[in-house]
């Protein structure tokens, strides 16, 4: 096996390195404008108070940018189908398709958790609230329409 010498530093080494180290920051200096090379930050810990702010902030630049624009949420959408569900003419012949999204809006429902019975008492509530009892005369004593069943 063949060892490799080292030989102990001596005074001059250590001037020499001194002096290349010295030479290293004053004629190679960096640029302060130079491209950023790290791909992946370093989590910096931060208080929680200025993760909340910036949560805060995010929030209400997103609010104020949906107000901007006019835009409904998901949930405004939701209700807006719903409302439309629950005051519609029953009166008027609705599609196969028609029942068939009514059923697969209780079915999502039902797979997330929610128990049918409630929807449906959900939606019986907003009817009645929104639809004036005079416009719907057979539903104030009966709930269902004795030809055709309400989805609800």
């Amino acid at each position: 096996m063949m060892t490799k010498l080292r030989r102990s530093l001596t005074k001059d080494d250590l001037s020499r390195i001194a002096e290349m180290d010295a030479a290293c920051g004053t004629l190679f200096q960096r640029d302060a404008d130079r491209p950023d090379n790290v791909f992946v930050k370093p989590r910096r810990r931060q208080p929680i108070e200025v993760s909340r702010a910036q949560q805060r902030m995010r929030t209400a630049r997103w609010r104020s940018e949906m107000d901007r624009r006019k835009a409904p949420t998901a949930a405004e959408v939701g209700m807006a189908l719903a409302t439309a569900l629950a005051t519609t003419d029953w009166s008027d012949t609705l599609t196969s398709l028609d029942y068939d999204l009514i059923r697969r809006a209780l079915s999502d429902l039902e797979a997330r958790g929610f128990s049918n019975v409630e929807a449906r008492r959900t939606m019986r509530r907003l009817r009645d609230r929104m639809v004036d009892p005079v416009d719907r005369p057979d539903e104030v004593t009966e709930p269902y329409d004795n030809k055709r069943k309400l989805p609800f």
